[in-house]
């Protein structure tokens, strides 16, 4: 098991002794890119700053907010690290690195809150969209763009997947200005967005997302080891690794190359938008619980938030397949063992013609109002929780009468009184379409289906794709499920 005593400089001091010829220290001065120009320091906090020099010499920190300097001596393997304390959100700042005669100077520095954002195509898709695929809203963002650019900053890291452990990443802090804004994460840029309109404060993120990513290159070897799952399953991950060469889908390829470089950079907490490279994974929940573990543990912060997306629905090659509602009910488990953990269901957002949903705005509120929430104390006034059946109960009339919690009397369907999403079965074990409306007590569902008089299970958008619209009037979608365990 790794051990984690002190997170980043152990971390790092690994990666550069694995990393080998990665990197040649002639002596030079050098400090991480993740300290570049225009970089977002978490407030009020203890903030590391490391990089690397000439072996035993002294390395001195000083920083303009306070005037103060911190001293350290550069370590045998190349590193240093001190730590600096910051102050209430604001800026512009210098943070003055000096070895010697050399010296290096970071200005235009922030304090205000940095969340990693991290996943695969749908955390990477940038505001302008992909190819045919757009995102909605986008021309009013790009049009405000320049409005934000100095209060959302972003650090868009774009390294290469590896199989050996990396102690920096090529990448810097920028403006997002509008020629960046539209290269910028949608869902990462829009929650920054909602946070500095709601905090009043500048907002970073460390937009850290490969397209096609599965979930076991964000962790290392070990992590998935101990993630408790089957040794048929750790076999099928194991075979996967030797047939995927450096793409991302081999184990440990992104945590060596895109993880350990920023690890223990001060974050207030991470959303997480993957799936769909894993779907039908049983053992994904484990899989997730034990990479929240590996990062918390990396970056030596506790149990910072964790708010993670839910797969919304799309055709997976078969509109009527059942693996992406059982995967999502898997992604769901995960809450159960991951502390300090929020799922936003994306059910009644996604669609029938792109794995890449336009509604990216939808997803970064309901992630703001739970990072509003569970990190800044912000109620909100409303329940934050995706409806759930509580109660169901199968009348004589052929009716099912289902109860949802989490609602406060607003159950509602999407533009129509008709609920869309519901199955009936009866003995025979069929599944029919059937129809559906909300009561006006706003917290009950009425199904019924002539093809089926007495039901026995009933399912809720437990297909790859099916329209289906119940939500919450505040918006948060009820995930699918089902009352059965059958196999079909």
């Amino acid at each position: 098991m790794i051990k984690f005593f002190n997170p980043v400089r152990s971390i790092l001091a690994a990666a550069l002794l694995l990393a080998g010829t990665s990197f040649a220290f002639a002596g030079d001065l050098k400090v991480a890119h993740v300290f570049s120009d225009h970089a977002v320091l978490q407030r009020e906090t203890s903030a590391p700053v490391w990089g690397w020099g000439k072996p035993g010499a002294k390395v001195t920190v000083n920083t303009s907010w306070d005037g103060k300097t911190t001293s350290a001596t550069v370590a045998k393997d190349g590193s240093w690290r001190v730590k600096v304390t910051t102050g209430k959100a604001g800026g512009s700042y210098a943070i003055t690195v000096r070895s010697g005669k050399e010296s290096v100077t970071i200005s235009d520095v922030a304090f205000g809150e940095v969340w990693l954002c991290s996943g695969q195509s749908n955390m990477e898709m940038p505001m302008r969209g992909f190819g045919f695929q757009e995102i909605e809203g986008f021309r009013e963002h790009l049009l405000e763009a320049s409005e934000y650019a100095s209060r959302i900053r972003i650090f868009n890291i774009k390294a290469d997947t590896t199989h050996v452990a990396q102690a920096d990443v090529q990448a810097t802090w920028q403006y997002t200005q509008p020629d960046v804004f539209c290269e910028s994460s949608a869902v990462g840029y829009l929650f920054a967005k909602r946070l500095t309109k709601n905090l009043d404060v500048p907002v970073g993120i460390i937009v850290n997302a490969w397209g096609g990513s599965r979930i076991e290159p964000w962790m290392s070897w070990e992590a998935v080891e101990q993630a408790g799952v089957s040794e048929e399953e750790l076999k099928t991950i194991k075979a996967l690794h030797e047939r995927a060469g450096g793409w991302p889908q081999s184990t440990a390829t992104c945590w060596n190359g895109r993880v350990l470089p920023v690890a223990g950079y001060p974050i207030k907490g991470i959303i997480w938008y993957q799936g769909c490279s894993n779907i039908g994974q049983d053992c994904y929940d484990k899989l997730q619980t034990s990479m929240v573990k590996l990062w918390r543990e990396a970056w030596g912060l506790g149990d910072i938030p964790f708010i993670y997306a839910l797969l919304a629905p799309y055709e997976h090659g078969d509109v009527n397949g059942r693996w992406r509602p059982r995967f999502v009910r898997t992604q769901m488990d995960a809450l159960k063992t991951t502390p300090n953990s929020y799922a936003v269901c994306t059910e009644t957002l996604g669609t029938d013609i792109t794995v890449h949903p336009p509604y990216k705005q939808e997803v970064a509120d309901m992630m703001a109002m739970r990072a509003l929430n569970c990190a800044y104390g912000q109620s909100l006034g409303i329940t934050l929780d995706y409806p759930e059946p509580k109660d169901i109960e199968y009348l004589e009339d052929g009716r099912v009468k289902i109860k949802f919690t989490n609602v406060w009397s607003n159950l509602m369907s999407i533009s129509s009184r008709d609920v869309r999403g519901f199955e009936l079965a009866g003995e025979d074990r069929v599944f029919h379409l059937a129809q559906a409306q909300v009561d006006w007590d706003g917290e009950t569902v009425y199904v019924q289906c002539a093809d089926v008089p007495k039901p026995v299970a009933v399912r809720y958008s437990f297909r790859n794709w099916m329209g289906s619209n119940l939500q919450t009037s505040y918006g948060i979608p009820v995930p699918p499920f089902r009352t059965d365990d059958w196999n079909e």
